[in-house]
């Protein structure tokens, strides 16, 4: 393959990765399809060529990095398909350990933060994207309490597990404030906090999975 054939896509590719690092900064509103470009080394007729215009290469930063997460879920399910525990455990690993060595998810979950709080016309096009993902860890988690994955309790119990690993990711500028001796880049600490959240997942877990179903509750008159 020549250079010239390579073009295309590895200025593609750099478009979606200096996006990326621009929303989670400012945005999908405040960001620039100028800086992207400038970051990306590209003429700024790149993202109407590629992507149409700046939201839909924002949808393709959000969708693609959602993808990429669903295998991330896949393959640690793959890797231990008769130990959800354990597979729930390497997939926390594998969580932190990309956000906070560089990856593409250290931005995505900014990015996603913005979006949940300031939802843009790509919202829809997020959830279906997350939606296979969201199923596989409703999947994973209710092997683990012998439930289906959309059983209430199921649905709760991931939230939860979510729930602790972005307060980690989105709320660092405020952990740093807080918590000075957290140090999320220190391999050593970081391990310390994944195998806090996957101890204390899994003893949730095991609680819900001894509490009995609820009855339906009748509506008060």
């Amino acid at each position: 393959m020549t250079a010239s054939a390579r073009t295309p896509d590895s200025t593609r590719q750099k478009l979606i990765e200096s996006a990326g690092k621009v929303f989670a900064e400012v945005g999908f509103n405040d960001a620039t399809v100028r800086e992207i470009c400038s970051r990306a080394g590209a003429n700024v007729a790149a993202v109407n060529y590629y992507f149409g215009d700046k939201l839909g290469l924002y949808t393709e930063v959000l969708t693609s990095s959602m993808l990429a997460q669903q295998e991330t879920t896949l393959i640690a399910s793959r890797a231990y398909p008769s130990d959800p525990g354990a597979a729930l455990e390497a997939l926390i690993c594998e969580w932190f350990k990309t956000v906070h060595e560089g990856g593409r998810p250290s931005w995505f979950a900014r990015i996603l933060a913005h979006e949940m709080g300031q939802p843009t016309q790509a919202l829809d096009r997020v959830a279906e994207a997350m939606a296979g993902n969201y199923l596989q860890l409703r999947t994973l988690v209710g092997k683990l309490i012998r439930r289906g994955p959309n059983d209430l309790r199921t649905r709760l119990c991931v939230h939860s597990i979510v729930g602790q690993v972005l307060h980690y990711i989105t709320g660092r500028p405020m952990l740093a404030r807080l918590w000075p001796d957290l140090e999320l880049d220190n391999q050593r600490q970081r391990r310390a906090v994944v195998e806090h959240i996957v101890a204390f997942s899994l003893a949730g877990v095991e609680c819900a999975a001894r509490q009995k179903r609820e009855p339906p509750r009748r509506k008060k008159r």
